[in-house]
Protein backbone atom coordinates (compact mmCIF):
# COMPACT_ATOMS: atom_id res chain seq x y z
CA UNK A 1 0.00 0.00 0.00
CA UNK A 2 1.29 3.47 -0.75
CA UNK A 3 2.20 5.72 2.12
CA UNK A 4 -0.01 8.73 2.75
CA UNK A 5 1.66 12.15 2.35
CA UNK A 6 -0.70 14.04 4.67
CA UNK A 7 -1.78 11.75 7.51
CA UNK A 8 -5.48 11.18 7.88
CA UNK A 9 -7.02 12.08 11.19
CA UNK A 10 -8.90 9.74 13.46
CA UNK A 11 -12.06 11.76 12.79
CA UNK A 12 -11.71 11.41 9.01
CA UNK A 13 -11.40 7.65 9.34
CA UNK A 14 -14.31 7.41 11.78
CA UNK A 15 -16.51 9.50 9.49
CA UNK A 16 -15.62 7.18 6.61
CA UNK A 17 -16.45 4.08 8.64
CA UNK A 18 -19.51 5.39 10.47
CA UNK A 19 -21.14 7.25 7.61
CA UNK A 20 -19.86 6.07 4.23
CA UNK A 21 -19.23 2.37 4.82
CA UNK A 22 -22.07 1.87 7.32
CA UNK A 23 -24.61 2.92 4.69
CA UNK A 24 -22.93 1.01 1.87
CA UNK A 25 -25.09 -2.17 1.74
CA UNK A 26 -28.33 -0.22 2.19
CA UNK A 27 -27.31 2.27 -0.47
CA UNK A 28 -26.73 -0.56 -2.93
CA UNK A 29 -30.02 -2.26 -2.02
CA UNK A 30 -31.94 0.99 -2.61
CA UNK A 31 -30.77 1.14 -6.22
CA UNK A 32 -33.26 -0.19 -8.74
CA UNK A 33 -32.22 -3.52 -10.31
CA UNK A 34 -31.02 -1.94 -13.57
CA UNK A 35 -28.83 0.54 -11.70
CA UNK A 36 -27.49 -2.27 -9.48
CA UNK A 37 -26.51 -4.25 -12.56
CA UNK A 38 -24.90 -1.19 -14.18
CA UNK A 39 -22.98 -0.35 -11.00
CA UNK A 40 -21.65 -3.90 -10.65
CA UNK A 41 -20.61 -3.93 -14.31
CA UNK A 42 -18.77 -0.59 -13.79
CA UNK A 43 -17.03 -2.09 -10.78
CA UNK A 44 -16.09 -5.26 -12.65
CA UNK A 45 -18.01 -7.67 -10.42
CA UNK A 46 -20.77 -10.14 -11.24
CA UNK A 47 -22.57 -9.67 -7.93
CA UNK A 48 -22.71 -7.48 -4.85
CA UNK A 49 -21.55 -10.57 -2.95
CA UNK A 50 -18.32 -10.61 -4.99
CA UNK A 51 -17.77 -6.87 -4.51
CA UNK A 52 -18.21 -7.23 -0.75
CA UNK A 53 -15.82 -10.21 -0.75
CA UNK A 54 -13.20 -8.00 -2.39
CA UNK A 55 -13.72 -5.20 0.14
CA UNK A 56 -13.71 -7.57 3.11
CA UNK A 57 -10.49 -9.29 2.07
CA UNK A 58 -8.70 -5.95 1.93
CA UNK A 59 -10.16 -4.93 5.30
CA UNK A 60 -8.93 -8.19 6.83
CA UNK A 61 -5.47 -7.63 5.35
CA UNK A 62 -5.46 -4.08 6.70
CA UNK A 63 -6.38 -5.18 10.21
CA UNK A 64 -3.68 -7.86 10.14
CA UNK A 65 -0.97 -5.47 8.88
CA UNK A 66 -1.90 -2.54 11.16
CA UNK A 67 -2.07 -4.78 14.24
CA UNK A 68 1.31 -6.29 13.40
CA UNK A 69 2.81 -2.78 13.24
CA UNK A 70 1.16 -1.71 16.49
CA UNK A 71 2.30 -4.92 18.21
CA UNK A 72 5.88 -4.13 17.11
CA UNK A 73 5.96 -7.37 15.14
CA UNK A 74 5.60 -5.71 11.77
CA UNK A 75 5.00 -8.10 8.94
CA UNK A 76 7.45 -7.74 6.08
CA UNK A 77 6.28 -5.64 3.19
CA UNK A 78 5.17 -7.69 0.23
CA UNK A 79 4.31 -7.04 -3.34
CA UNK A 80 0.69 -7.89 -4.00
CA UNK A 81 -0.54 -9.54 -7.13
CA UNK A 82 -3.83 -7.64 -6.98
CA UNK A 83 -5.64 -9.93 -9.42
CA UNK A 84 -4.57 -13.04 -7.51
CA UNK A 85 -5.47 -11.46 -4.15
CA UNK A 86 -8.92 -10.50 -5.41
CA UNK A 87 -9.50 -13.91 -7.02
CA UNK A 88 -8.57 -15.61 -3.72
CA UNK A 89 -11.02 -13.31 -1.89
CA UNK A 90 -13.86 -14.26 -4.20
CA UNK A 91 -13.04 -17.94 -3.82
CA UNK A 92 -12.78 -17.66 -0.02
CA UNK A 93 -16.25 -16.11 0.30
CA UNK A 94 -17.93 -17.99 -2.57
CA UNK A 95 -19.82 -20.40 -0.32
CA UNK A 96 -20.97 -17.77 2.17
CA UNK A 97 -24.64 -16.86 2.32
CA UNK A 98 -25.35 -13.21 1.53
CA UNK A 99 -26.76 -12.61 5.01
CA UNK A 100 -23.63 -14.05 6.63
CA UNK A 101 -21.44 -11.91 4.41
CA UNK A 102 -23.38 -8.79 5.45
CA UNK A 103 -22.96 -9.71 9.13
CA UNK A 104 -19.23 -10.15 8.54
CA UNK A 105 -19.11 -6.80 6.74
CA UNK A 106 -20.68 -5.12 9.77
CA UNK A 107 -18.44 -6.98 12.23
CA UNK A 108 -15.30 -5.97 10.32
CA UNK A 109 -16.54 -2.39 10.01
CA UNK A 110 -17.02 -2.29 13.78
CA UNK A 111 -13.59 -3.87 14.31
CA UNK A 112 -12.05 -1.12 12.18
CA UNK A 113 -13.91 1.55 14.18
CA UNK A 114 -12.47 0.03 17.36
CA UNK A 115 -9.01 -0.18 15.81
CA UNK A 116 -9.11 3.52 14.88
CA UNK A 117 -10.55 4.63 18.23
CA UNK A 118 -7.93 2.61 20.13
CA UNK A 119 -4.96 3.71 18.02
CA UNK A 120 -2.19 5.11 20.17
CA UNK A 121 -1.34 8.73 19.52
CA UNK A 122 1.62 7.67 17.40
CA UNK A 123 -0.49 5.21 15.38
CA UNK A 124 -1.73 7.55 12.68
CA UNK A 125 1.66 9.20 12.50
CA UNK A 126 3.12 5.90 11.30
CA UNK A 127 3.17 6.29 7.53
CA UNK A 128 2.53 2.61 6.88
CA UNK A 129 -0.46 2.48 9.27
CA UNK A 130 -1.90 5.64 7.77
CA UNK A 131 -1.27 4.40 4.24
CA UNK A 132 -3.08 1.12 4.82
CA UNK A 133 -6.05 2.80 6.49
CA UNK A 134 -6.25 5.42 3.78
CA UNK A 135 -6.03 2.92 0.93
CA UNK A 136 -8.43 0.31 2.28
CA UNK A 137 -11.01 2.71 3.70
CA UNK A 138 -10.96 6.17 2.13
CA UNK A 139 -9.55 5.42 -1.32
CA UNK A 140 -11.45 2.13 -1.52
CA UNK A 141 -14.70 3.96 -0.79
CA UNK A 142 -13.87 6.53 -3.46
CA UNK A 143 -13.24 3.68 -5.90
CA UNK A 144 -16.32 1.61 -5.02
CA UNK A 145 -18.68 4.27 -3.63
CA UNK A 146 -22.31 4.28 -4.64
CA UNK A 147 -23.64 7.68 -5.66
CA UNK A 148 -27.07 8.58 -4.40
Amino acid sequence: MPEQETPLTCQQLLDNLRKDWKAYPDRFNKLDPDRQAAFLKEQGYDSFHDLLAHILAWWEETIKIVNSILDLMEMPRKEYDIDAFNAAALEHYRGWKDDDLLVHFENLRQALVTLVVDLPESGLQNRRVNGWLNASLVEHFQEHGISK
